[in-house]
């Protein structure tokens, strides 16, 4: 697996590798049927936890040192943190202090190797009051984690000076050929918390019933059913058009302004005339930004080959639309049954206090693959309404 640095949603595989991309996605979504309905399966689940920022730490492998830093120590021009004065060095305002109590309180755990986690406290731990009961509360990002003071967790949280989750460990003998695993195994101490990514159902109230795993079934064969129908053209999306304007990357970004807009992919007839819409505006706006005809000309010739592309295989074009929205039906099914399991209460910030919410999402990981779970529109439409706390830039 490469870095960590960014994971891609489930239903965006389609997209992203084509005819294998759907192939897989059905695999990851079987597999968690399984997982939830027989003793054994393939797949392995963690929890998305909502924390900023992401902190890369361990131990330096060129220089042999401590270090902590963002996901910007993979970068060309990377930000390695050796000491708390070279965090002022690079950063500014709270991530700066952020980044200096995380050198200071995870310098102590004895990190051998180069592990990456979510930061979910420092000194902005408070302690409230949520429905009636009195609890510690942390808030990163999005979500607000609640833990009951009377508590063992909460007596720890009382101690700890910063909170994290680690999640990947990394191997490497620097960081431009790093891999990354999932999973870490770093424990914590007093001034440290580490929480667990794992996902565990040890109650069983995630598990399907016979009747919840028939439906599910249906789910994912009439997923597998439209993206049979979608296969070829799939692979050709991602071979048609040139630069920004591939037809595989116009199509994420087609369906990434739903989310944005909070709407829900309903109709596949609609919104297959709508990408057309959206791609003749795209080009549109392109040939009204070039100053000479040689460039105009260029872009409307694309234009017309583009929609021509797309009238002769609107069959096919209507069947990627269904595939994507039978993906997220799917998908969305299991991650209900994966929030029945609650560890830390999860709430939103909003003007008339605190409301109920489910985790991020989850992490399904199949032979050194993952994907994410997430409902997109459910946190998406969170991100936007509820009341952050800090600003990570």
């Amino acid at each position: 697996m490469a870095k960590n640095t960014h994971l891609e949603h489930l239903e965006d595989d389609i997209l992203n590798q084509g005819t294998q991309g759907g192939f897989n996605a059905i695999a990851f979504l079987r597999e968690l049927g399984k997982m939830l309905s027989q003793p054994q399966s393939g797949i392995r689940v963690t929890t998305k936890w909502d924390g900023a920022p992401a902190i890369i730490c361990g131990t330096n492998p060129i220089t042999g040192n401590f270090f902590v830093g963002t996901k910007s120590v993979f970068a060309k021009n990377a930000k390695i943190i050796e000491s708390p004065e070279a965090a002022d060095r690079y950063y500014s305002g709270q991530l700066a202090q952020k980044l200096k109590d995380s050198y200071r309180y995870l310098s102590t755990l004895g990190i051998s190797g180069v592990v990456q986690g979510d930061l979910l406290f420092t000194d902005d731990k408070r302690e409230g009051n949520i429905n009636g009961e009195q609890c510690y509360i942390f808030q990163p990002n999005t979500i607000v984690y609640a833990v009951p003071k009377n508590s063992d967790m909460g007596r720890r949280v009382a101690r700890a000076k910063l909170g994290i989750v680690f999640h990947t460990t990394y191997s490497g003998s620097s960081f431009d050929n790093m891999s990354a695993s999932f999973g870490a195994n770093v424990r914590g101490n007093d001034d440290v918390i580490t929480f667990s990514a794992n996902f565990q159902d040890a109650s069983g109230v995630a598990r399907l019933t016979p009747a919840e795993n028939g439906e599910f079934t249906r789910l994912v064969n009439r997923a597998e059913g439209s993206l049979r129908q979608a296969s070829s053209f799939l692979t050709l999306l991602g071979q048609t058009g040139t630069s920004k304007f591939m037809m595989n990357v116009l199509f994420k970004q087609f369906f990434n302004s739903y989310i944005r807009q909070g709407r829900a992919i309903r109709d596949a007839n609609a919104v297959t005339n709508e990408f057309a819409m959206y791609y003749a505006s795209l080009l549109d706006k392109e040939i009204a930004s070039k100053k000479t005809k040689a460039a105009q000309d260029k872009y409307k010739k694309m234009k017309e080959d583009g929609l021509k592309f797309l009238n002769a295989n609107k069959r096919s074009v209507y069947f990627t639309v269904a595939s994507y929205m039978n993906l997220i039906e799917a998908k969305n099914f299991i991650i209900r049954r994966l929030e029945r399991v609650q560890t830390l209460g999860t709430f939103l910030r909003t003007e008339n206090g605190y409301k109920v919410t489910a985790p991020e999402g989850f992490v399904a990981i199949r032979s050194g693959n993952a994907l994410k779970l997430v409902d997109r529109l459910e946190f998406s439409r969170a991100n936007f309404t509820a009341d952050k706390n800090w600003d990570k830039a």
